[in-house]
């Protein structure tokens, strides 16, 4: 073979290298960019762990003295609850009526406080049974109705109804009440909270929002710490406990919100099951 016919064989032997090598290292770019992904994606879920954890640790490191606190606290309030549904009766009628009310409401407002104080002291294990959400927020809307009025508020229900999860009763209703009462709290007189519930796909969801002047972006990753609170008075215990509840029960929360434009808060959970025709025949109307 000629001189020149050996360099053309050279040339070409070196051009299908260069072939194979430029796809190898295009095969090599998209592992290092699947690579990178992961890493990130892996950093982000380590973040989120590390922001959990020390959720917890002020959780258990405050937990003892917040139970002190209740057991003293909460043995007079109970009396004063007593008297003031007393009064309530024997002013029926009259115009001081509104008054006795006031009382109760006041009374419910520290007593969901100090719930919320023995969930953080000593966090409970949810005993999970059949439970329609719809109904169970209309019960704690029902509850709030005095505070509702009193503020000039409206609550309007949203679409949704006989939508069921299993989960524990006692341990949700508390999560509803927390979000109610910011709602109420957030939201200017002749406003309204909305509350409403739906299946999709196989979680139930419910979501609760408010006419409220909304969360700063800069606050949203911080609403459920403990402990954090933008309300002058306000604890900072309610959205870290509700938040603690629904994840013992395999859920999460969510919100939404637009500073100005009112806040919503997206609560879902796994496994949710339809109750029967009957079921929500008996109880419509509950939640009016």
């Amino acid at each position: 073979m000629s001189d020149i016919g050996k360099l053309k064989e050279a040339f070409l032997n070196f051009t299908e290298a260069s072939k194979s090598l430029e796809e190898y290292y295009g095969r090599l770019q998209e592992q290092v960019k699947y690579l990178t992904l992961e890493v990130e994606e892996k950093n982000r879920q380590l973040k989120e762990l590390e922001a959990q954890n020390e959720r917890n640790y002020r959780l258990i490191a405050m937990g003892e003295m917040a139970a002190k606190i209740v057991h003293e606290i909460r043995s007079p309030l109970c009396s004063i609850e007593l008297y003031a549904s007393m009064l309530a009766r024997d002013l029926e009628g009259t115009q001081h009526l509104d008054m006795a009310k006031g009382i109760s409401t006041g009374i419910s407002s520290l007593n969901n406080i100090l719930t919320n104080m023995l969930f953080f002291a000593k966090p409970q294990k949810p005993i999970l049974r059949p439970v329609d959400i719809c109904r169970l927020l209309g019960e704690t809307v029902f509850m709030l109705m005095p505070m509702l009025e009193s503020r000039g508020l409206r609550f309007i229900r949203g679409i949704g109804q006989g939508v069921s999860v299993r989960g524990d009763a006692d341990l949700l209703k508390q999560v509803f009440l927390n979000i109610l009462l910011n709602a109420i709290q957030a939201t200017p007189e002749g406003g309204a909270v909305t509350g409403s519930c739906r299946n999709e796909g196989q979680s139930a969801v419910l979501e609760i929002s408010d006419e409220g002047p909304g969360i700063e972006p800069q606050n949203i990753e911080k609403i459920f710490d403990p402990f954090f609170s933008t309300k002058e008075k306000g604890t900072g215990l309610g959205l870290a406990i509700s938040a603690k509840i629904v994840q013992a029960h395999g859920g999460t929360i969510r919100v939404k919100s637009t500073p100005g434009h009112g806040a919503a808060f997206c609560l879902s959970f796994p496994e949710n099951t339809n109750l029967s025709l009957s079921d929500i025949i008996m109880k419509e109307g509950i939640f009016s």
